[in-house]
């Protein structure tokens, strides 16, 4: 089903996965990720405003502010002024309806940079990836190149889904008995925190690592195992190796948090969030092999991405929203109890974020303009290092993001890259630097 959309035009929910991330925010903190694409020619910030204006009619599910209601948050109409804005020297700087004008995401430039910030409530990496691949063609073609879409881009004046509105959560929820909820498979256990001292601003230090993609695919196929379980394995030994070898006789296991794109495999086209963690941890006492942790990356996600298992847990995040007593509890009431058990408990089970956003596919017209493309996500205090993977063009891109200022796991990560035969070319925004003058 197709219909033409300027805007939402009404209030609207947000999805099952984004109730939380309102409620995670706080002074230093709020989950953000980025995403930005490097062109070879330098960035003219009129023509990028005109690029989003128009590029904002064809993605209303993003034209909104977030709003609080009594019971949830929502999201409303946006009707501001949209804008373009330099490129902030603090990373994942807060989207606030102060420098924001109300909008969940911001659009910045450097340079030759065009950068996205997406609060996480919005959607999510792959909802914004289809976004900015819309706003860049969009700018090329503004900016007099010839590019064409080759069904790649959802481009401006193309109908509008509504299959790209939905909360594919729900869509895909199957009502189960109290019994069945997975509530003990999804807490997991405590985990190793990295240790580190913290920024005293709450900038992210970021690390990009550039490979070519082929370079380490033949690396993957040689031990058998995807880029994905091959690079996680290569950050929990560093991590081990950093942290914990010969200075920590009993730390927990060193679990990752492994985002899983579930729109394949439930057949969404939604733009919004869907997605699930997996979590993979490993003993650092026992475990500590390259073969050995590739295996325990496989194995994990190879259970974690099964349908059914998959489907048991959908129903277990949307049977708290649709429970009658949960839905009618005051929002401030709600934001109480999420923040003391995520205090107590959710904060502790986890060590590091692992993303693997995998290609973005873009038509062969754009990518004589383009440089290269990045995809981050934000840190915490809690947990201050995070990893995000993305390729593009046949050129690979790994970035670390922390707010500590030690730089030491990713230095191992490195070294264990090279020694096994990949080119690295490594940039930094040296954000510990300008934090110690």
């Amino acid at each position: 089903m197709k219909y033409m959309a300027k805007s939402l035009q009404t209030w609207s929910k947000l999805d099952n996965s984004a109730k939380i991330y309102p409620m995670l925010v706080n002074k230093k903190n709020q989950n953000i990720f980025r995403l930005s694409v490097t062109l070879k020619e330098k960035v003219d910030s009129q023509i990028l405003l005109d690029a989003l204006n128009l590029t904002m009619g064809r993605f209303p599910v993003y034209k909104v502010r977030l709003m609080k209601g009594a019971f949830w948050y929502y999201f409303d109409d946006n009707h501001a002024k949209i804008k373009v804005y330099p490129l902030d020297a603090m990373s994942f700087k807060k989207i606030t309806d102060k420098t924001c004008n109300g909008y969940c995401f911001r659009v910045s430039y450097f340079d030759k940079q065009i950068v996205c910030d997406f609060f996480h409530a919005i959607c999510d990496a792959t909802g914004a990836a289809e976004f900015l691949k819309s706003l860049v063609y969009t700018y090329l073609n503004l900016a007099g190149k010839q590019v064409y879409s080759d069904k790649k881009i959802l481009t401006v004046g193309s109908p509008v889904l509504k299959e790209e509105l939905e909360d594919s959560f729900l869509a895909n929820y199957k009502k189960v008995p109290l019994k069945q909820l997975k509530v003990k498979d999804m807490q997991g256990k405590k985990a190793y925190h990295i240790n580190g001292i913290l920024f005293d601003n709450a900038g992210n230090g970021i690390i990009h690592m550039y490979a070519d993609v082929k370079q380490v695919l033949d690396i993957c196929h040689k031990k058998g195992c995807t880029m994905t379980e091959y690079l996680g394995a290569l950050f929990m030994m560093s991590i081990y190796d950093s942290q914990i070898k010969g200075k920590i006789d009993n730390a927990n296991d060193i679990q990752l948090f492994v985002p899983i794109n579930l729109r394949k495999i439930f057949g969404s086209k939604t733009l919004r969030n869907f997605s699930l963690f997996s979590r993979i941890g490993c003993n650092p006492y026992k475990d500590m092999d390259m073969d050995n942790l590739i295996n325990i990356m496989h194995e994990n996600l190879k259970h974690d991405m099964d349908k059914e298992v998959l489907k048991d847990k959908i129903s277990t995040t949307v049977w708290a929203e649709k429970f009658f007593l949960v839905r009618f509890i005051p929002l401030f009431l709600k934001r109480f109890f999420f923040n003391f058990s995520n205090y107590f408990f959710g904060k502790t089970k986890k060590t590091a974020t692992l993303s693997n956003f995998g290609v973005l596919d873009i038509p062969d017209s754009m990518k004589e303009h383009i440089e290269n493309v990045n995809f981050a996500i934000s840190s915490n205090a809690t947990t201050p290092l995070s990893l995000s993977i993305i390729s593009c063009n046949g050129k690979l891109c790994i970035t670390f993001t922390r707010r500590i200022t030690d730089t030491e796991i990713e230095k191992t990560f490195a070294d264990y890259l090279t020694k096994d035969g990949v080119d690295l070319t490594v940039t930094s925004n040296f954000w510990e630097v300008d934090n110690a003058l």
